[in-house]
């Protein structure tokens, strides 16, 4: 091989290598940037979830689901209980319904 063979060669494959390196450090700083982005959110997230708390925040939020259960127990049960004293309401409203139709009807049949 001449010398210009090998010229042109080797200047080609400098030409491939930094459009390689070119490329490779394009995306090197892409991910970069994405990784900064990450480190960003997950700093915020740790400052919303950490919050200067003195329990464990899954632990807090157990203890106001519990809490939040025990309040819908207690509605539960109350409601329950009006619901009750409807039925019973209703049982009353019926037997005083047919009392007052039967006065009705002796009173009917005594005018006649």
């Amino acid at each position: 091989m001449s010398d210009a063979v090998l010229i042109a060669g080797i200047t080609g494959i400098q030409a491939i290598t930094i459009t390689l390196l070119g490329i490779l450090a394009k995306r090197v700083g892409n991910v970069r940037r994405e990784t900064s982005a990450v480190r960003r959110d997950t700093a915020a997230t740790r400052e919303q979830v950490v919050n200067h708390h003195t329990t464990n925040f899954r632990e807090e939020n157990d203890s106001r689901h519990s809490e939040t259960r025990g309040w819908f127990n207690d509605l539960r049960r109350d409601i329950g209980g009006m619901r009750e004293d409807i039925r019973g309401l209703r049982i009353d409203h019926r037997a005083l319904t047919r009392r007052v139709d039967t006065i009705q009807q002796k009173g009917t049949q005594d005018e006649e």
